[in-house]
């Protein structure tokens, strides 16, 4: 009976230790799995503290955090207060502050006022946190944080891209994109290359994608490829235009390239020609040194040598024009086939007043070989009889 006893008291002190350790690991774990930010749990015969969080616009200049008592205190209740920086920046987004607030006796609240500072930065939301700390003796901290929105009151920026010039040689030409404002927000812009006077593949790379500008960046360049040819040819022009900007308005969305030239301009040149005086005309060529991009132009005409124009040749005088990749042209001087025995004759062709291109030669000779021969005839003698 002695020992039934002893086992049954035995049970009950190992019951009421179970008992105990589990009370002691809820109130551990309650403790330790609170959020940091809401500093203790209410004590008994203290007044407990809360801070609220708060939003404000960014032009509204203050933001009032409330503080709160969970009962009229019987003595004036003191806590000191300090800002941090959240994603808000103090200096650029708000002021910083810290002090000590009194909340006095019998009343259940207080309040701390931050002042905002409206900048011109198209942004997003952004926080900043006031901290509450060092309680006096009749007060427990249970929030020890409240937090503050400020909501952003600017609109995005907006996007514009410049013309842009560049030679032929220097290979490639870069287009500045910039924006009206800095922006606080990451900006994106496509961009694609169109023909104009220039072409892509022989005198640009066309190329298209997505400008990224970071926050607080005022500027992105395009850059493209532009290909060094050997043809004399005026300026070309591509464009750049900009579409679908994300975080910003479009305010010019299309710019010029031109491309300057660096090229020589061809030289035009005649070479010397001869026919017989049977052949009817004579004909001549003139060439360009290379093709050009430009139109060229080129006058002629002719000039007596020992062939007179008249009686030998047609006079003739004119102006040739090459198109844009052409190379030679040619054309005939009219030569009369009389019936005289003569030398070979000639007469000249001179090039003058050449446009976008220079003259090498200017000057061609004609000659006109001759096709006549003298006859010869014999008579015959007579002598008279008598004689």
């Amino acid at each position: 009976m002695t020992k039934s006893l002893s086992a049954i008291f035995s049970f009950f002190v190992f019951l009421l230790i179970m008992t105990a350790a589990g009370f002691a690991r809820t109130a551990e774990n309650h403790s330790t799995s609170r959020p940091a930010h809401l500093g203790t749990v209410a004590v008994r015969g203290l007044v407990n503290i809360t801070i609220d969080d708060v939003s404000a616009n960014e032009s509204d200049g203050s933001m009032t955090f409330t503080v709160s008592l969970s009962e009229p205190p019987t003595s004036n209740v003191t806590v000191r207060y300090a800002t941090s920086d959240g994603s808000a920046d103090a200096g650029d987004d708000y002021t910083a502050k810290s002090g000590t607030l009194t909340i006095p006796t019998g009343v259940t609240s207080g309040s701390i006022t931050i002042n905002l500072i409206d900048d011109n930065i198209d942004e997003n939301s952004e926080t900043f946190n006031v901290n509450l700390s060092n309680p006096s003796a009749n007060a427990n901290i249970q929030d020890s944080q409240g937090r503050g929105t400020i909501r952003d009151n600017d609109s995005p920026p907006s996007i514009s891209i410049n013309d842009a010039t560049a030679d032929e040689g220097d290979g490639t030409i870069t287009f500045s994109v910039s924006l009206s404002e800095i922006s606080g927000k990451n900006i994106e812009v496509d961009y694609a290359t169109s023909d104009g006077s220039a072409q892509a593949g022989s005198d640009y790379t066309a190329k298209s994608g997505t400008l990224s500008i970071s926050a607080g960046a005022s500027s992105g360049s395009i850059t493209i490829a532009i290909i060094d040819d050997t043809l004399d040819e005026p300026s070309e022009t591509f464009e750049v235009d900009l579409g679908n900007p994300d975080n910003a308005t479009s305010a010019d969305d299309n710019a010029t390239g031109t491309i300057r030239d660096n090229d020589p301009q061809p030289s035009l040149s005649i070479d010397d020609e001869a026919a017989d005086e049977w052949d009817v005309s004579l004909t001549f060529t003139v060439k360009l040194s290379k093709a050009s991009g430009k139109e060229v132009k080129v006058d002629y005409a002719t000039n007596d040598g020992t062939a007179t124009a008249g009686s030998d040749y047609t006079d003739k005088s004119g102006t040739l024009t090459f198109s844009p990749g052409t190379t030679s042209k040619s054309f005939s001087v009219n030569i009369t086939d009389d019936s005289i025995d003569e030398d070979d004759e000639t007469f000249e062709i001179e090039l003058s007043n050449a446009q976008n291109a220079d003259i090498s030669d200017d000057t061609a000779t004609g000659t006109i070989r001759d096709n006549d021969l003298p006859s010869l005839s014999i008579d015959d003698p007579s002598v008279p009889e008598n004689k």
